[in-house]
């Protein structure tokens, strides 16, 4: 009976563990909806209800309003897109703010009077504290301007060597051992409240948020593969000369119990950073954490006409460099081996699943000797790709039909061409701190939204709000790169901070926006102060 039941757990955790997982971020609400290719835990979230009914550890019921849980998925996502930081890290942080403000991001005007200049929800009076967390500029947490973002409280609570003040005052990745702790206890260490006993009052609280907020991720692959194209070739999933297979599929001896279980793939034994490519070319339709896979990519892919699902896992965090919906080619290096989840040293647990979904694994090395896998030569060409973090990288060119609509990657529901696919994926990997959202149907106005020609992104800042200094200079820093790489991407026109810059008409620089007959350029939203509009051209 056990034998049968870890069988059938290892074909649910790869044939629907992307059903289970915590996802997509209500888009241009923050920031961390979009993940990179090196993420945290990528928690994202759902639509946001316009209210929810909660029930305190002490029996108290009480409703939060949308604005609450829009706080709160703030404090999600932003955790999601935070290294170090993941589901439990996340409830901390919700705890903290339901005890703290109730989730209301507060003002305090009778010590900080500039404090109710910034949007908020209420004024609180609670010595000098601001905000949802309640975090204290004398106590050097941040600047009353600062602390009026409700962005930058979250990434303050988490901490860490990115968080904004490290390494004093500590933020939860900065409390020794955090993950073993109560909850409570966790959130009391960073708070240092006078009333350590309070934050675990509200834990169900914010389990509950959690759950309402966050909805089952769909696989991209779920049913027929349709457009997967048929791949070109197979290669193994490891450089020549680089591993060593240490088990094989089928039932063995537990590592860990020694009890005789299923294992569902083959490990092939390497060391810590090998490359690992495709088997073939394909589109990927899981990247994240889950479970005793650790880190896992699975990518669809048509073998001889048939659907074929390939998975790689115990890749550490770091060492995931593909993202779900990315297309690959057989060889394009996804990954580094590792050794997270259910491992005991680094190597590659590789599995082989005909069909899409719900299907049994089969002898992976088998596979790979009957379909005449290659050496890779390790191409890292893909469409969209992985662009390299910063503005100093360069985007690739999309050299497929740019005019093909596909899957909207900006979580709208529509759908896109493929260059906007592609530009999308490069610009948001090159600046990970970024909310997007492409796909509008927007009827009655003459807008590239609806074609699938157009995607608007915040930088931090929720719609309807002017960005920070930073958050602009930020904004900036894309709109640069993307001007860079106009051509490579295909870029029509860019409109930031009132302005608006096009490749036919570089000579004349940014000029001002005038709101195309459809917008206020004197409004915030419709003169795109709080977000970028970017149009790609056609075809």
């Amino acid at each position: 009976m056990l034998e049968k039941l870890l069988a059938g757990l290892a074909i649910a955790v790869l044939c629907l563990g992307p059903a289970s997982v915590l996802v997509a971020v209500g888009v241009l609400m923050n920031p961390a909806a979009n993940a990179s290719c090196t993420t945290g835990s990528s928690l994202q979230v759902g639509p946001i209800p316009d209210s929810l009914d909660v029930t305190t550890k002490d029996g108290v019921t009480f409703t939060l309003n949308k604005t609450q849980l829009t706080h709160a998925a703030t404090i999600i996502t932003v955790g999601g897109q935070t290294e170090g930081i993941d589901t439990r890290g996340v409830t901390i942080a919700l705890m903290a703010a339901l005890t703290e403000s109730t989730l209301r991001q507060l003002a305090n005007t009778g010590t900080y009077p500039e404090s109710g200049d910034y949007p908020n929800d209420g004024d609180g009076s609670d010595h000098d504290s601001l905000g949802l967390f309640q975090m204290r500029p004398q106590s050097g947490w941040g600047t009353v301007a600062e602390l009026m973002d409700t962005t930058y409280q979250a990434r303050a609570f988490y901490g860490g060597p990115t968080g904004p003040n490290y390494p004093s005052p500590r933020g939860l990745l900065d409390i020794p051992g955090w993950q073993s702790m109560d909850m409570g206890e966790a959130a009391q260490a960073v708070e240092v409240s006078a009333y350590p006993d309070r934050y675990q009052n509200y834990q169900p609280v914010a389990e509950a948020i959690l759950t309402a907020l966050t909805t089952p991720s769909k696989p991209s692959g779920s049913g027929e593969t349709g457009t997967v194209a048929e791949t070109s070739r197979i290669v193994f999933p490891l450089p020549e000369g680089s591993w060593t297979k240490t088990s094989d599929w089928g039932w063995r001896a537990d590592p860990f119990t020694g009890e005789r279980d299923y294992h569902g793939g083959t490990d092939y034994a390497a060391a810590d950073g090998t490359p690992i490519y495709a088997v073939a070319d394909g589109r990927v339709v899981w990247s994240e954490f889950n479970g005793g896979y650790g880190g896992l990519v699975i990518i669809e892919h048509t073998v001889n006409g048939e659907a074929v699902r390939s998975a790689y896992a115990h890749m550490w965090s770091h060492g995931i460099h593909v993202t779900e919906g990315q297309t690959v080619t057989a060889g394009t290096h996804i990954g580094d081996v590792g050794s997270s989840g259910y491992s005991t040293g680094p190597h590659l647990h590789f599995e082989i699943r005909p069909g899409t979904t719900g299907t049994e694994s089969i002898d992976a090395d088998k596979w790979l000797q009957e379909h005449g896998a290659t050496e890779s030569t390790g191409s890292s060409t893909t469409g969209p790709g992985c662009a390299p973090a910063g503005t100093g990288s360069e985007a690739s060119e999309y050299t497929g039909d740019g005019a093909a609509m596909v899957e909207d990657p900006s979580g709208t529901g529509g759908q896109v061409t493929a260059r906007t696919a592609h530009m999308v994926t490069q610009t948001r990997n090159a600046f990970p701190d970024t909310g997007w959202a492409c796909y509008s149907p927007r009827p009655g106005q003459k807008s590239d939204h609806p074609e699938g020609r157009a995607c608007d992104v915040t930088v931090g800042n929720q719609i309807g709000y002017y960005p920070s200094s930073e958050q602009t200079a930020y904004g900036w820093q894309i709109t640069d790169w993307l001007e860079t790489n106009a051509d490579t991407l295909g870029i029509s026109y860019l409109i930031w901070q009132g302005k608006i810059w096009s490749p036919v008409r570089a000579d004349e620089g940014w000029r001002p926006y005038t709101g195309g007959g459809m917008h206020d350029p004197g409004d915030v939203t419709g003169g795109h102060f709080d977000h970028i509009h970017i149009s790609v051209k056609e075809g």
